[in-house]
């Protein structure tokens, strides 16, 4: 599902985004395009030193379980050391947390739809999102947190994780984690789906706030 060759998407942006395709919906381009972006689409094995001279790296959606994908958390793992901006979606956000040491599970059911409430823990605000995965990222101490009603969630389970992330967005329904923010590097991550079209468009925000943070990593300098 991933492109075979790098490829330009648009050059005109105040900032240059690398994205990593693990099957990604043109709509991530689209979105990073409107946020003032220059975007540059990479296969899924891009090497890190590939993507080193961005301003920012987007880890895309895409299928399956993560876990197997090694070359893609240790790619992922370079680029973290060097402290590249980073923001990670569905898979990509997965990724990313298995390289900063928490775990993934596979859910009973998933959650599939365009009506999943997503609580932002620090504004205190629940955006409704889409959303289409089979797996889930352990809670860095409490494993996959309160397990749905229906048992629709996987149990806990121990997490072999330090402190390196913090859970920032969490589903209001069962409680799993819906997103991280990676402590002391400018890179979050969201397991829904904030590109998606034609809606619900509450979480499109999140690029600004990549855009930011970028803007921030590069001092104001551009």
């Amino acid at each position: 599902v991933s492109s075979v060759a790098p490829a330009v998407f648009n050059e005109d942006g105040r900032v240059r985004v690398a994205v990593v395709d693990y099957g990604a919906k043109t709509s991530i381009m689209r979105r990073l395009q409107q946020a003032g972006a220059a975007v540059t689409v990479f296969p899924h094995d891009a090497e890190p030193d590939d993507l080193a001279g961005f301003d920012g790296v987007l880890l895309s959606n895409g299928p399956g379980d993560p876990e197997p994908c090694d070359y893609a958390i240790s790619a992922i793992q370079t680029i973290l050391a060097k402290g590249i901006p980073t923001f990670g979606i569905c898979l990509g956000h997965q990724l990313l947390a298995l390289a900063s040491g928490a775990r993934t599970l596979k859910m009973k059911f998933g959650h599939h739809g365009a009506n999943h409430p997503v609580e932002d823990i620090e504004n205190n605000i629940v955006m409704i999102t889409s959303q289409n995965h089979g797996f889930a990222v352990a809670h860095p101490q409490d494993g996959m947190l309160a397990a749905h009603p229906t048992g629709a969630s996987s149990p806990p389970s121990p997490n072999q994780h330090g402190a390196d992330v913090e859970v920032r967005y969490v589903n209001a329904n069962d409680g799993t984690v819906e997103g991280l923010d990676v402590i002391g590097k400018p890179c979050f991550t969201v397991q829904f789906h904030p590109e998606v079209c034609p809606g619900p468009h509450d979480a499109t925000h999140l690029f600004l706030r990549f855009r930011a943070i970028v803007d921030a990593h590069l001092g104001g300098g551009k």
